[in-house]
């Protein structure tokens, strides 16, 4: 079982997401087709969905090596997205991320990924890591790059329903 920890940043607090959280979740980002565009899930049509998603995450918690936090502002208290670490290919972990747009472009993103990615690797001594990003969404690999990911390679995913495949590109982190 992986413990989610409360994680701290100058503007940040990563926490556990919880079900009295669905409504913001759907609002800021699970219902945004900008924000799902090139991640595996599909945009949630309605709150039972995303209600569903947050159940999902904590059954997948109770497992070794998987992780989920909740992005929030702390000087609004409002949740703008979530950030996950899961078992990966190549016996790596994967890490996973998504904020609501109206928070593109502000560093909470890239400031979340190292502070989780801190925690990994010198709490739960975690060393080997990767992530990968749809080739057409070249900011989130920014993201991987000021967190200390280095690009290895290109390759493909789907989203869950197979609905969609995009190209992409692979960073491994090695701690």
């Amino acid at each position: 079982m992986s413990i989610i920890k409360t994680l701290e940043t100058k503007r940040l607090v990563l926490r556990k997401i919880n079900e009295d959280d669905a409504d913001i979740i759907f609002k800021n980002w699970t219902s945004d087709d900008n924000v799902t565009r090139y991640v595996r899930w599909n945009t949630h049509k309605n709150i039972d969905e995303t209600k569903e998603y947050i159940k999902m995450t904590h059954k997948r918690c109770e497992e070794p090596n998987n992780y989920e936090w909740g992005i929030v502002l702390k000087d609004s208290n409002e949740l703008i997205g979530a950030i996950g670490a899961f078992p990966g290919e190549d016996e790596r972990i994967e890490i996973g991320y998504n904020i609501s747009k109206k928070y593109w472009n502000n560093g909470f993103t890239t400031e979340a990924l190292k502070k989780v990615m801190d925690f990994l690797i010198n709490e739960e001594k975690i060393k080997r890591f990767i992530c990968s990003h749809a080739v057409q969404n070249p900011a989130s690999g920014k993201v991987m790059q000021k967190a200390g990911f280095k690009y290895v390679k290109n390759a493909t995913y789907a989203k869950f329903d197979g609905s969609q495949k995009f190209d992409t590109k692979v960073y491994y982190l090695d701690a």
